[in-house]
């Protein structure tokens, strides 16, 4: 593959903010303020300085092993092939599980707007929105590099329009009143944690695709830390611009600033659509992104021979595309949406399946990381902290909630056995 079909270094942070600012932070970001009060800005600073060691060894992986496949060849190449199916077969299937939370998200968004009459009259309320966004997103994720790169661009400048009025309404509205020191529970803080967590849930994502960076063993780690960089100040000042305007009023603090800049109900109108659009672009933003990510990840798994139909997840179309890859992601998709549409179930198996593939890569960096133990410690206790918040999700909510994908991770698991005895079978049979 030449330069020009590779993915340029700020290109892929463009990509990687896009996946991870999304959803999580859009529609959690008031929630946090009523919850922490005065402290909401820095409950996002302390979960990413919680973060950061994770998100250095995951650097430090991905610039010692730049291929596709990201988390499940650190895995496989250092703590064992089996543990390494687990970690990238889990993952896979828990990034599908988090992308049909996504795109459903964005179509219940769509369908309480305007939009509703018209997508009523083509039948494309329900999960009928979901089919076509997914179809529309697959034949995307055939084209080629370049087609990704112009719509990132383009989802990351929409983007732009939300944080833009909240810099002005900071500027313009800023109440001092805000600013007293109020009691908040521990309890509180404590339930803000999960949700802010998850909002940096994606940053590896560029891992999957190392090999596609320009350069990419040099620099897919500095990707990483520079997008993680940026996200965390995002985080921060976007959080603060909120608390400037609205202090704790639960209200949504994107939709409620115009209104307060101006009495024109025209501009108010207009550009509250505006700004609404621009925000669901979020989730199309992430969806796009990992679905191209996820790609590589299952195409990594065919290229060790550790799938059943491995050779035909290794067929590319004319824009190096994995194809057959991208067709079982849509698949999946649909079969996770006519499963369930609950956010809360697709969350909950996403958010297993890649605190697993985490926790697996700190071990991994275990093995090949002799001196900066320290660092090797603090990313376990954020994943085990990651595990912990998931298994106290599914205690209070129902461990049933995890059944499709352990269901799914049965079958991966069954299908890699089943081909370690063919392989064993076929070993035999050439030495005789």
């Amino acid at each position: 593959m030449n330069d020009f079909q590779k993915i340029p270094f700020w290109i892929a942070i463009i990509i990687n903010i896009n996946i991870v600012v999304g959803s999580a932070f859009f529609l959690g970001a008031q929630r946090i303020a009523v919850l922490c009060g005065i402290f909401a800005p820095f409950a996002w600073l302390l979960c990413g300085a919680a973060l950061l060691p994770l998100v250095l060894v995951l650097a430090h992986l991905a610039k010692r092993f730049p291929e596709a496949g990201g988390l499940y060849v650190y895995s496989r190449k250092t703590i064992g092939q089996s543990w390494g199916f687990l970690s990238g077969w889990g993952y896979f299937i828990g990034t599908v599980a988090g992308n049909a939370a996504m795109i459903h998200a964005f179509s219940v968004y769509v369908q309480k707007s305007s939009l509703a009459p018209m997508l009523a009259r083509f039948g494309l309320l329900g999960v009928g929105l979901d089919v076509l966004l997914i179809f529309i997103f697959t034949i995307f994720n055939l084209m080629n590099i370049q087609f990704l790169e112009g719509f990132q661009v383009l989802f990351a400048i929409f983007k732009l329009v939300p944080i833009f009025v909240l810099l002005v309404g900071a500027l313009m509205l800023f109440d001092s009143s805000h600013f007293v020191l109020t009691p908040v529970s521990f309890d509180s803080i404590f339930g803000s944690i999960p949700m802010i967590f998850f909002a940096y849930v994606g940053i590896e994502a560029c891992c999957a695709v190392a090999d596609k960076i320009k350069n990419g063993k040099e620099q897919v780690s500095k990707v990483i830390l520079v997008s993680f960089a940026a996200i965390i100040l995002m985080y921060f000042m976007l959080q603060t611009f909120i608390f400037c305007i609205h202090g704790t009023a639960d209200i949504n603090p994107f939709l409620n600033v115009l209104g307060k800049l101006t009495n024109n109900q025209f501009v108010i109108s207009w550009g509250n659509k505006v700004i609404y659009l621009s925000i669901l672009s979020s989730f199309l933003a992430g969806f796009y992104g990992m679905f191209y990510y996820n790609n590589w990840n299952l195409y990594a798994i065919a290229q060790d021979n550790s799938i059943i139909g491995s050779s035909y997840l290794l067929k590319k179309n004319g824009n190096n595309i994995p194809w057959i890859c991208v067709l079982v992601q849509f698949v999946l998709l649909l079969t996770f949406l006519f499963i369930t549409t609950s956010d809360h179930y697709l969350v909950t198996m996403s958010d297993f399946g890649v605190t697993i593939a985490y926790l697996l890569s700190s071990i991994a960096f275990f093995v090949v990381n002799k001196k900066t133990k320290i660092t090797g410690v603090l990313a376990l206790l954020s994943c085990i902290a990651l595990l912990y918040i998931s298994v106290k999700t599914l205690y209070i909510s129902g461990f049933h909630h995890l059944l499709p994908f352990l269901a799914l991770i049965v079958v991966g698991m069954v299908g890699y056995k089943a081909k370690l005895v063919l392989k064993e079978r076929n070993s035999i049979k050439t030495d005789y």
